[in-house]
């Protein structure tokens, strides 16, 4: 077989052929041969671009194309090389900042690279929307009398409160599919203003069976979180509210949490609430006989806000009524403004167990916790232990001296954390469960609602001393400082940083009061990152 003529200094004439001409079976490997004197003689005089002559013209179509394959199978080695070398770069990487790290800065560059952040703007929206929702009227599950056992009925309406700087402020009752007809929590929205909504209501209760005073939160919507609080023993009932403020379906999974760990329930997940309504639990149906509880409310669909109301009954002793608030699972909690009452006696009598102050705690995943309690003289009393995971423990503060304490809960693990305080007197018995709160900074309104002898209490969570304002009037809060005064129903206005603001409620025969919470993220804007 002949090579063809070629233009140019490097042509092949047609002297140059194939040694063996003999045909190439289909199983056999290509033929190579070492090309003569005169071939390399004419390939070192072509073109660079012309490649390996002498080899090339050695090829047949058959052999060109399994070259082509294998050519194709190294470029695919050669990619998982490359893949696999980049990442021994990484490694190597590194490791030689780690060996820099060991060396110090004398293996630094004298000038070091200078450093620059990415410009970033808060984009507030021009008309944000927050929302609350209130835990909605006492309720009572079954009759008076015991005939029915599963009815549901509302006992007493509260009064709502809201603290608000501006903006356009609407409010809409949930209606409870349940409740006959009656309605459920209010849901309050403001559009307009970027300061942070607050509203509370007030439930003072005074019928046959249950008497007490509960001031709640008005909670803004949430897909996860927790209730401390509550108990389903003997004479105590725990209602459990979730409200659905959005225009579409959540389905909720509930889970209780005792003195020895989460409860086997059946009914509790998948429980479906529908838009712009409230739906009620009976937290006994869920887990039966858990005297010391906490609850968890995850959402999926749309969030929702939680309220668990209980209620005590000592034989035909009335005990008291409370609405606790939802709060979120952090490594840190703080509880402003507890009550510890001196002890008397009366808890030493059949069924009064849980008439005194208490701290309860929840570790999320067990370890280290660490409490300092704070009194108003300066005092302070550290505790530190361990928790087991998803266990809930309960403290009696009965070596706590009396008075106004503030609790600082810190962890290495998610906990959540509330407070029992207590009213005992000869006309009558009350509980009510302070919340752990979380930190707030700027300005905002904080609801008020009616009760007797409101007091604001405000804790600074900075270590560095500042000034604050309550209602214009300028107060020095030290680090880690505390401050507290009486106020009027409506709102107060309260401004600083980093500040865990409650306000509380007290008579000889009732005690109530809430935590608010910090500002959600619908009042916070977007960071937008150039």
């Amino acid at each position: 077989m002949a090579v063809s003529d070629r233009d140019g200094p490097g042509a092949i004439d047609d002297s140059q052929e194939f040694d063996d001409d003999s045909p190439i079976g289909d199983e056999e490997e290509p033929r190579h041969r070492a090309p003569s004197p005169e071939e390399l003689a004419v390939e070192a005089g072509a073109p660079a671009a012309a490649g390996d002559i002498a080899t090339d013209v050695a090829l047949t179509d058959r052999e060109a194309a399994a070259n082509d394959a294998a050519d194709r199978i190294r470029r695919v080695e050669r990619r998982d090389v490359l893949r696999w070398g980049g990442r021994a770069a990484a490694g190597l990487g590194a490791a030689l900042l780690m060996t820099g790290a060991v060396l110090g800065a004398r293996a630094l560059p004298p000038e070091p690279l200078e450093a620059t952040e990415a410009p970033v703007t808060l984009v507030q929206p021009s008309s944000p929307l927050q929302s609350r929702v209130c835990a909605g009227p006492a309720l009572r599950i079954g009759t008076s009398d015991g005939s029915d056992a599963l009815a549901l009925s509302a006992i007493a309406e509260p009064e709502v409160a809201i603290g608000s700087l501006g903006g356009e402020i609407s409010e809409q009752r949930l209606p409870v599919p349940s409740l006959d007809g009656a309605s459920g929590g209010t849901a309050i929205a403001q559009r307009g203003e970027a300061t942070t909504l607050s509203a509370a209501q007030s439930l003072p209760v005074d019928v046959d069976d249950v008497r007490g005073l509960a001031v709640s939160e008005c909670g803004e919507t949430r897909l996860d979180q927790w209730l401390v609080g509550g108990s389903t023993r003997t004479g105590r009932q725990s209602t459990l509210t979730i409200a659905n403020a959005s225009q579409v379906s959540a389905s909720v999974d509930v889970t209780v949490h005792g003195p020895e760990g989460p409860v086997e329930s059946v009914g509790s997940t998948g429980i479906s609430v529908l838009p712009a309504s409230q739906v009620v639990l009976d937290l006994a149906a869920i887990a039966p006989g858990v005297g010391d509880v906490v609850v968890h409310v995850v959402s999926t669909g749309a969030p929702v806000s939680a309220h668990l109301q209980q209620s005590t009954t000592r034989g035909l002793e009335r005990g008291g009524f409370e609405t606790v608030d939802p709060v979120s699972a952090l490594t840190t909690a703080l509880l402003p403004g507890v009550a510890v009452t001196e002890a008397t006696g009366i808890e030493t009598q059949s069924g009064f167990d849980d008439a005194v102050p208490t701290l309860r705690l929840l570790s999320l995943e067990g370890g280290q916790v660490r409490v300092v309690f704070e009194a108003e003289d300066g005092s302070v009393i550290e505790s530190e232990g361990e928790l087991e995971a998803g266990r809930v423990t309960d403290f009696p503060l009965e070596e706590i001296p009396a008075g106004i304490t503030t609790i600082r809960v810190s962890a290495d693990s998610p906990i959540v954390a509330g407070a029992r305080q207590v009213a005992i007197a000869a006309d009558g018995n009350d509980f009510d469960w302070v919340a752990g709160g979380q930190p707030r900074s700027g300005s905002a309104a904080i609801a008020v609602p009616p009760g007797p002898g409101a007091t604001l209490h405000v804790v600074s969570a900075s270590e560095e001393p500042q000034e604050i304002t309550v209602d214009g009037r300028a107060v020095e809060l030290g680090a880690l400082g505390v401050h507290r005064q009486p106020v009027e129903p409506g709102s107060v206005v309260v401004a600083g940083e980093a500040l865990v603001v409650s306000v509380g409620y007290r008579d000889g025969s009732r005690v109530a009061g809430f935590t608010a919470s910090p500002q959600g993220p619908t009042a916070g804007g977007v960071t937008v990152v150039h």
